[in-house]
């Protein structure tokens, strides 16, 4: 038949143009179904400083203090806070924060930077950009869609879909049904 022609065309073509997003959704796949082993968009890094006595009687002149050695931008500082004599907190944007004793200076700087790669990527899987993507992410699933019916109906005779082609569906569409009976009745 001409049609199993065009299906070729189609999900040969088709596959070339979602090759790179089938591979970054993978990765980014891979990486969230791991989230409570690791955090695949961020690094979280608290490391130790000794930054000397911070002087200052109010709690913005120790605030500065603080900025000022470790070299931070004053516009990003969100806050501080003296919990007691010894533990002052200097409060910086994305959770991060700066916890010491004001009387040696020594305490951890608490750093969250953007895991590289998979920050963007996740990004891109779970939609954060909004917007114009939700339409690219859209028009990907209906590839993935096209992909999934012309590759299930290219072949005829005992290689195709009517032949040994179902056996692999089925067990294919055995995983997410398993999956779903485990989860609502187990």
């Amino acid at each position: 038949m001409k049609w199993r022609r065009w299906f070729r065309a189609f999900h040969r073509d088709i596959g070339y143009v979602v090759v790179a997003m089938t591979i970054a959704y993978a990765l980014s796949g891979i990486a969230v179904n791991h989230i409570d082993d690791w955090n695949p968009s961020y690094v979280f890094d608290d490391r130790a400083i000794d930054l000397g006595p911070i002087e200052g009687t109010t709690l913005a002149e120790r605030e500065a203090g603080v900025v000022t050695r470790l070299g931070l931008d004053k516009q990003a500082v969100r806050g501080h806070f003296l919990e007691n004599d010894h533990d002052f907190r200097v409060f910086l944007p994305e959770g991060q924060e700066v916890r010491l004793d004001p009387a040696t200076g020594r305490g951890t700087y608490k750093r969250i930077t953007e895991r590289a790669v998979f920050f963007q990527i996740n990004a891109l899987h779970l939609n954060n950009l909004k917007g114009l993507w939700t339409y690219v992410a859209d028009l990907f699933a209906l590839a993935m869609l096209v992909l999934a019916i012309t590759g299930v109906t290219m072949m005829k005779g005992d290689r195709g879909f009517l032949g040994r082609g179902k056996y692999f569906v089925g067990a294919g569409l055995l995983v997410p049904v398993g999956a779903i009976i485990y989860m609502y009745t187990g």
